[in-house]
């Protein structure tokens, strides 16, 4: 069966939701090195957005060095870094990214996507678990846990899991390619599943 990709690619990080606050007495030093950041943050979306990859990461590691606690950056690290190729330099943009903060369920995510495309079921499951946990009702998350399940051949787990994605799913139009995609795959394993128990009781 076909993976299909559904890495996320979105430069999760809103500026726009960053409410600066006045400096305090000392503190300008500080507000202007968070400033700079944020313009870098900025010049690396807009690099990103232009599909200049290497110089979306000079940006967003500018950035860093700035605001070494801004995890949206290096998240934005770690995305461009899939989109070069490069998983091995990926994985540890993202665990970076959950060393800042351990609960950025997108940086779970897309660990999951590298080691689901690797084949690595049980820590790609693992992994989307996690991201589950931060965002149980995510369509593309709940599609690609489904499909690890399935892939690693946990077939009851996989059926439930099918069943939550089309619950949320058949709501929103733009998932409606996966939605067959998904009933596809539902009615192969309830068929499997189904053979099973008749030749258990036989």
């Amino acid at each position: 069966m076909p993976i299909f990709s559904r890495l996320s690619k979105v430069v999760l990080f809103s500026l726009a939701a960053l409410a600066l606050a006045a400096p305090a007495n000392g503190a300008k030093d500080k507000m202007k090195l968070l400033q700079e950041a944020n313009e870098l943050f900025k010049q690396g979306e807009v690099e990103y957005e232009k599909e200049d990859f290497e110089a979306a990461i000079e940006k967003f590691e500018k950035c860093l060095a700035k605001d070494p606690e801004k995890a949206g950056a290096q998240f934005n690290v770690g995305v461009c870094y899939t989109d070069l190729g490069d998983p091995e330099k990926a994985l540890e943009a993202y665990r970076t990214t959950l060393a800042i903060d351990p609960l950025y369920h997108h940086a779970y995510f897309n660990i999951g996507r590298i080691y689901h495309l690797r084949k690595d079921f049980v820590q790609a499951i693992v992994y989307y678990e996690k991201a589950l946990a931060g965002d149980p009702y995510a369509p593309d998350l709940l599609y690609n846990y489904a499909h690890a399940l399935m892939e690693g051949g946990r077939v009851e787990d996989a059926v439930e899991a099918w069943d939550r994605y089309l619950t949320i799913a058949e709501q929103l139009p733009e998932e409606a390619k996966w939605v067959e995609r998904a009933k596809e795959y539902m009615a192969t394993l309830e068929s499997i599943s189904g053979g099973t128990s008749e030749d258990e009781n036989e």
